[in-house]
């Protein structure tokens, strides 16, 4: 029991590090504590689960939800979230220094148990097999923590900006500058294409809270639609549709945000009373309001047969309807633990999403119809008939149905940035908001803003411009 007891404070001590500086700057005694806490497989086991706790999940679908036209401040807000909701940004704002923290602080973990890995031997085949997926999936999250950075803090998505630092191992004393988005969307796509080799000789794995081969071609699709390859954008989603599924009545659907229906995640933070509520971004646990739908979201919804599509029962809190109140619906918990819901990493559908974007990108725009009608016809109880007449007309629908489908998932800003689109909201939305109704789609607060906190400890790090 000593023992025991000992393993898990110098594991303690061991991850809970934050910031970049963290990640890379180690004393030497911390490489000690990885060589005593580390020994055999099952503890390699303990340390990847401490690397999936200290994922945020909700962190980034706060930030971008409050930043563009979804949400609307409410009567009973007593101040929180309104410096993003106002771009109020500065480089020593709280939210970019705590989702920059973070992300940096998984990769540190992800990093640490890498190393450790190096010095652990398995003594069976089912050991070895163990090691092997843990180490896969170590990869995985780590691709997926720079691809998170570099879609926030990159000062533009063009491959020769400056982006963020890549940190792919524990490093001492060392202090890097910023890596351009082509070296760190390289790097991503090296990380998950070397957790896909693994995964590739291990048997199929469907336990949706940890990575798999499927979240990965998941990821491996958004990341080919980010960077423009289109061809791998189609690919890399094909390979999930034809293995996975989409809900396709009301109560699946439903079923998604109530932690019934997992067939369509591949990839979810599961969540614990105690472990932070994702509701609770927007509505207290007392029942103040902080965030309301906005007339925009629902005036979109209403454009696209709201009463028949079963989406709009989740946007929308309709179990507390109120026309003056409206609620974010997709995290509202149980009765026992209110607000309290696993976070949905990325699903099935968003697969139809991509493939659809790249197919029109590409003027394939049979193909992007099928799989839009594919979607659409999943979502409703009325049969819909696409046909796209232009590539503008079809990536203006795409776009329309993002939001809808992937409402307050953390997408809206990152598709708004994609598409060069700023952020417009009606007068009703943002009447109380100091007058933050509209922002450029030049505007440098589409990128966030290295925290000053990181400035100060490393001196090769430059700012975006405009901070």
């Amino acid at each position: 029991m000593k023992n025991i007891f000992k393993f898990k404070l110098i594991l303690l001590a061991i991850l809970t590090m934050v910031s970049c500086k963290d990640a890379y700057e180690v004393e030497p005694k911390d490489e000690v504590f990885e060589e005593n806490a580390f020994n055999t497989v099952d503890q390699l086991e303990t340390g990847l689960y401490g690397v999936y706790s200290g994922i945020s999940g909700s962190a980034l679908i706060d930030f971008t939800s409050k930043f563009v036209d979804d949400l609307t401040i409410a009567a009973s807000n007593r101040g929180q979230g309104i410096q993003v909701f106002t771009w109020s940004i500065n480089s020593g704002t709280n939210e970019p220094e705590s989702i920059w923290n973070n992300y940096y602080l998984v990769i540190n973990r992800a990093n640490r148990i890498l190393r450790a890995a190096e010095g652990v031997e398995a003594n069976t085949e089912a050991e070895q097999e163990k090691k092997d997926r843990i180490i896969a999936e170590l990869h995985a999250i780590r691709g997926f923590a720079h691809f998170d950075l570099m879609r926030l803090y990159s000062a533009s998505y063009e491959p020769n900006a400056e982006s963020v630092p890549i940190v792919d191992r524990v490093w001492v004393y060392e202090q890097p500058a910023r890596n351009t988005v082509a070296d760190v969307a390289k790097f991503i796509s090296d990380e998950f294409k070397a957790a896909q080799d693994i995964f590739a000789t291990l048997p199929a794995s469907t336990d949706i809270n940890r990575m798999s081969s499927l979240a990965v071609s998941a990821y491996q699709a958004r990341l080919a639609l980010y960077t423009g390859d289109l061809p791998g954008a189609i690919n890399f989603s094909t390979e999930v549709i034809n293995n996975s599924i989409l809900a396709t009545t009301q109560t699946e659907y439903l079923g998604i945000w109530a932690d019934e229906f997992t067939s369509e995640t591949l990839w979810q933070l599961a969540r614990t009373p105690g472990q932070g509520a994702i509701g609770t971004l927007f509505t207290d646990t007392n029942g103040d309001v902080f965030f309301n739908v906005s007339e925009e979201m629902l005036n979109t919804l209403n454009n696209n047969d709201w009463t028949d599509d079963h989406r709009t029962y989740a946007v929308l809190d309709t179990q507390n309807f109120d026309p003056a109140n409206l609620q974010v619906g997709k995290y509202l918990g149980s009765e026992a633990n209110p607000f309290l819901n696993n976070i949905k990493m990325i699903r099935t559908s968003e697969m139809y999403l991509i493939r659809a974007e790249a197919y029109a990108r590409d003027n394939q725009l049979g193909l992007a119809s099928a799989d839009m009608e594919t979607l659409k016809n999943a979502r409703k109880d009325i049969t819909v008939t696409v046909g796209y007449a232009s590539q503008a007309n079809a990536l203006a629908d795409i776009l329309e149905e993002r939001r809808i489908e992937l409402a307050y998932e953390g997408h809206r800003m990152f598709d708004l940035r994609r598409y060069d689109l700023g952020v417009d909201r009606l007068p009703n939305d943002c009447d109380n908001a100091a007058g933050a109704c509209s922002l450029d789609s030049d505007d440098y607060r589409f990128a966030l803003p290295i925290p000053q906190s990181e400035r100060f400890a490393n001196d090769n790090i430059s700012q975006n411009p405009g901070y």
